[in-house]
C-alpha cells in the first residue's frame, strides 16, 4: 500500500488589473493614463491634506472638458461621506476616477462605486449588502472603475474588499465586489515623503499583517505563501530604513513594492482576529487602521500559537530568526519602527473592551481566525494580551 499522502486541491484566480506603475512621478503616469484613455471628465478624490496636491493636477490637466476634486474623505470612511461622494460622482459623471490618498479615500472611491452600480439608495439597503449581512455581489455589466495613487501602505488598492463604518452603531461593515481592485496603481514614492512618518509607517505594519495573516490563513496556498513571505522580508527592511532615512526613494519603493505583493491575498484569503478585532478598534475607539495591527497583530499571534499547523515558522524566519518566535519578532519590528505596542498607547481604554468583543464577533474575519473564537470572552482574552 502507497504511503504518499494525496495532494490537496485548489483553486485561485488572479486580480482583474491592468497594470502597475512604477518609476515615473504621479503627474507624468497620470497623464499617460488620460492621454491612453481619452480622458476628457477627470475626478480626483482626495483627503484635506493633500488637496493642494490635487489641485495642482486638477490643474495641470486643464485642457479636459472638466476636472473635479473631492477632498473632504475622513478616516475610517464613513457611511454619510460615501454616499455624498456616489451624489457627486452621478452628477459629475466622469469618465475617470483617481483617488489619492490611503485608505479611506481608495474604500470611498470603491463603495461610492457600489452604491451607483446596485442602485443603493439608504443607509440600510447598503448594510445589508456588507459581507456581514451576508451580501452578495450583483453582476454588473459595466462596473465603475478607477486609478488610484496611494500615498500610504495600507494595500487597498489591490484588495476586492472595502470597508464604511456607520457612525449610527459604530460599527465597521465590509463589502466585496471583484471590481473593487485599482484597474491602475502608480507608485510614486515622492508621495510618501509628504505623508506624516507615523502614518507611512504605521500602514507598513498593515501591509505587515495582512502578509502574517494570509499565511496563517486556512485558505493559504503557494502563490499567497511566496508573495507573502517576500513581503515580509521587503517590508522588515525597507521600513527600518525609512526611519532613519526619510529620504531613500528607492526603501519607499521597495515598501511599495512590499505592499502589492502583501496585497494579493486582500479579498482573497480569509484573514483572522488581528484584522477583525482592529476593524472594532477602528470604530469604537477611533485607532488608525495602522495602529490596529501595531498593537493587535502580535497578541492574536500569541493567541493562536500551536493552532497554526507550525506555518508561524514561516513568519518567524522571514521577519527575524533570532527572535525566541514569530510573535515576538513581529513585536520587535513594530518596536524598531517606533509605533504603539500596546492598546493604552492608542487610546483605547479596558472600559471599552466588552464592547469591542461583543461587535467583533460578527466579523467575518473573527470568526475565520485559525484559532477557533467562541464567543466574547476569547476576545476579551486576546485584547488584554495586548493591554
Amino acid at each position: 500500500m502507497s504511503t504518499h499522502a494525496t495532494p490537496p486541491a485548489g483553486r485561485f484566480a488572479l486580480l482583474d488589473q491592468k497594470a502597475v506603475a512604477w518609476g515615473q512621478s504621479l503627474d507624468a503616469a497620470l497623464a499617460e493614463e488620460v492621454s491612453k484613455r481619452g480622458t476628457r471628465r477627470l475626478f480626483i478624490v482626495t483627503t484635506r491634506s493633500l488637496a493642494e496636491r490635487a489641485a495642482a493636477l486638477a490643474k495641470a490637466h486643464d485642457g479636459l472638458d472638466a476636472v473635479e476634486v473631492e477632498d473632504a474623505i475622513p478616516a475610517h470612511t464613513p457611511m454619510p461621506s460615501v454616499f455624498a461622494l456616489a451624489q457627486r460622482l452621478a452628477a459629475f459623471r466622469p469618465d475617470l476616477i483617481l483617488a489619492l490618498g490611503g485608505g479611506s479615500v481608495i474604500d470611498a472611491v470603491k463603495i461610492a462605486g457600489l452604491i451607483q452600480a446596485e442602485a443603493i439608495g439608504d443607509r440600510e439597503t447598503l448594510i445589508a449588502r456588507s459581507m456581514q449581512k451576508g451580501g452578495q455581489p450583483l453582476a454588473v455589466a459595466n462596473p465603475p472603475r478607477y486609478i488610484a495613487a496611494p500615498t500610504t501602505l495600507s494595500g487597498a488598492e489591490f484588495g476586492a474588499i472595502g470597508g464604511s463604518v456607520d457612525p449610527q452603531t459604530r460599527i465597521k461593515f465590509g463589502f466585496a465586489a471583484s471590481w473593487f481592485p485599482a484597474e491602475t496603481v502608480i507608485f510614486d514614492p515622492a508621495l510618501g515623503q509628504a505623508t506624516p512618518e507615523g502614518l507611512w509607517l504605521s500602514s507598513g505594519v498593515r501591509a505587515i499583517d495582512h502578509a502574517v495573516e494570509a499565511i496563517l490563513s486556512p485558505d493559504a496556498n503557494p502563490f499567497i505563501d511566496g508573495c507573502a513571505l517576500h513581503a515580509l522580508r521587503l517590508l522588515g527592511s525597507s521600513l527600518r530604513v525609512t526611519r532613519a532615512d526619510p529620504g531613500d526613494r528607492l526603501a519607499r519603493q521597495d515598501s511599495q513594492f512590499g505592499v502589492w505583493l502583501a496585497s494579493q491575498s486582500v479579498g482573497r484569503v480569509r484573514y483572522g482576529a488581528s484584522h477583525g478585532i482592529g476593524h472594532q478598534l477602528g470604530a469604537v475607539a477611533g485607532v488608525a487602521h495602522g495602529h490596529t495591527s501595531c498593537v493587535m497583530l502580535p497578541a492574536v499571534m500569541r493567541w493562536n500559537a500551536g493552532h497554526v499547523g507550525g506555518r508561524d515558522r514561516l513568519v518567524h524566519e522571514a521577519v527575524d530568526a533570532s527572535a525566541p518566535d514569530a510573535a515576538t519578532a513581529v513585536a520587535r519590528l513594530i518596536a524598531d519602527l517606533g509605533q504603539p505596542c500596546r492598546l493604552a498607547d492608542v487610546g483605547v481604554r479596558e472600559d471599552q473592551f466588552e464592547r469591542i468583543a461583543e461587535l467583533a464577533m460578527s466579523n467575518p474575519f473573527v470568526k475565520a481566525n485559525p484559532r477557533p473564537i467562541t464567543g466574547p470572552a476569547d476576545v476579551l482574552a486576546i485584547l488584554q494580551l495586548a493591554a
